[in-house]
């Protein structure tokens, strides 16, 4: 457990005495230095408010009192209790600091005694630093030395520990003599965990308020709207009030050669917030561009077909029924058409499986070459491809149908010492004005045109109207071949897709 300084301890018996003189305690203190010192150094801080220099600690004992003096010195002495490493403690008793400032200036408010308010938040978490001891290796686990004083909670300390800073800040305030108003503060508390709107809760978020290194806006507004609240306080009374606890702390933190704040006032620490704000939104929506980029990416890489870079089946469903509806409601006449490679197993079982897929790029390849850029080809999956043929009457869609064929016909694919000679058939569904039902129906009008160029010898176009309409017989004089409408090989009249 902690204990508090020799010094402090002597002190803590003296003030029980009603007899006790200042005299006394000013022997007391002089047996330290450094407390002494600081004593001299508060009595000449604009805390006291003195026209004169204090140079003695018999000077500083006359104008102090006896009740603050023996207030003051205990705050003091006690800001020196240390136990085994491992503890934050220099944080500790700078937030320790804060609260004691904050509680004082509140006491004005609440009518309550301002030394004693002053030590009653100096000690107030006094709890914190006997469980930081005595379960170092329990709190070590679980937090970084300085996330511990931020990062703890009661109901974390109760169950490590079965008892809580308030339970402990009790008894060790009740084992030090401290006095039994203050011992019954801590054990009040410890019973009203949720009640933040008391004197020692406003304190506490005040306090950290003013030594927070990260500056939220909505933390400033917080604080000063519960403040206000529970002091029925106007907004420039709660700025008066916490300005005068910055003007104390510049008195303080020489004395105990803390490190200072970075802001003058709260009009400062406000502007510092927005500032903050702004960079923090300026920041995210540099995050949400990049990380809407990276998706953008990843979602390409993921719609692209790795053998043959064109894009697949997922890119496919995700952008094919879509620009149906598009066409639709435009009124856009549009084409539906699927590649079929012939013979393709033939080709893997003759020269094996490298071959096929030299043969796949090849042919996505030319397809794409022998396409507008605003059409799109897939690799629909195996050795099919499907292509969308935009913004083209019936005629121009068969005409684009059989200039694919042809050039796939033209081509040769190099493998090893081989030429190898490729072909496709292809169905077309051709869709007047975009108007539809179902898109499934257009893949499976282009599918039913697919299956019967393959039925009638492979190496052909068929195609077919969506709305039913009889298709006429359009002959390529380049190379030929005739694309075949589907209702001209049916014996049976063409049912409406």
């Amino acid at each position: 457990m902690p204990s508090p300084p020799t010094v402090a301890v002597e002190i803590l018996h003296r003030v029980d005495r009603p007899d006790v003189r200042i005299e006394e305690l000013a022997e007391v203190i002089s047996a330290d230095p450094a407390l002494a010192a600081k004593l001299i150094g508060y009595c000449n801080s604009p805390l006291t408010q003195t026209t004169r220099t204090i140079s003695s600690l018999h000077q500083s004992v006359t104008l102090l009192g006896m009740r603050t003096l023996r207030l003051l010195s205990l705050s003091f002495s006690l800001m020196e209790t240390r136990g085994k490493d491992g503890f934050p403690y220099e944080d500790f008793w700078r937030q320790s600091l804060g609260m004691g400032i904050a509680a004082k200036r509140l006491s004005k408010i609440c009518g309550t005694d301002p030394d004693e308010s002053f030590l009653m938040g100096l000690v107030y978490n006094i709890g914190v630093m006997g469980l930081g001891i005595c379960y170092a290796d329990e709190f070590g686990r679980r937090f970084p030395n300085k996330c511990l004083l931020n990062d703890v909670s009661v109901r974390i300390e109760r169950d490590i520990s079965g008892t809580d800073r308030y339970e402990l800040g009790a008894c060790l305030l009740s084992h030090w003599n401290f006095p039994e108003s203050m011992v019954k503060t801590l054990e009040d508390r410890r019973y009203q965990i949720e009640n933040s709107r008391c004197q020692f809760g406003c304190a506490e978020r005040l306090s950290r308020l003013m030594l927070s290194t990260e500056t939220d806006l909505r933390n400033v507004v917080d604080v000063r709207k519960e403040v206000c609240a529970t002091y029925s306080l106007q907004e420039e009374q709660f700025d008066e009030l916490f300005d005068g606890m910055l003007e104390d702390w510049r008195a303080y933190e020489s004395l105990f050669n803390f490190e200072a704040i970075a802001f003058d006032s709260l009009r400062e620490l406000e502007a510092r917030a927005k500032r903050s704000m702004i960079e923090i939104s300026i920041n995210m929506e540099r995050t949400i561009r990049e990380m809407s980029q990276q998706h953008d990416e990843l979602r390409q890489l993921a719609w692209i077909d790795g053998l043959t870079q064109l894009k697949n089946r997922t890119a496919y469903d995700n952008e094919v029924p879509k620009a149906s509806e598009h066409y639709l409601r435009e009124s856009q006449s549009f084409g539906l058409m699927i590649a079929d490679i012939d013979h393709f197993k033939s080709f893997n079982d003759t020269f094996g499986h490298s071959a096929g897929d030299c043969i796949l790029r090849e042919v996505g390849n030319c397809l794409k070459r022998n396409l507008r850029k605003a059409d799109q080809v897939y690799r629909f999956g195996g050795e099919e491809f499907v292509l969308l043929v935009s913004n083209c009457d019936f005629d121009s869609a068969l005409r684009v149908g059989e200039r694919l064929r042809t050039s796939i016909e033209d081509l040769r694919v190099g493998y090893d010492e081989y030429e190898l000679c490729v072909t496709i058939s292809m169905g077309i569904c051709w869709v007047n004005q975009g108007q539809h039902n179902h898109f499934e129906d257009l893949f499976e009008c282009a599918d039913t045109c697919l299956f019967e160029a393959k039925r009638k010898g492979r190496n052909n176009c068929v195609a077919a109207m969506a709305n039913g309409e009889n298709a006429h017989v359009m002959v390529s004089p380049s190379s030929g071949k005739i694309p075949i409408t589907l209702d001209a090989l049916s014996t049976s009249p063409m049912q409406q897709v």
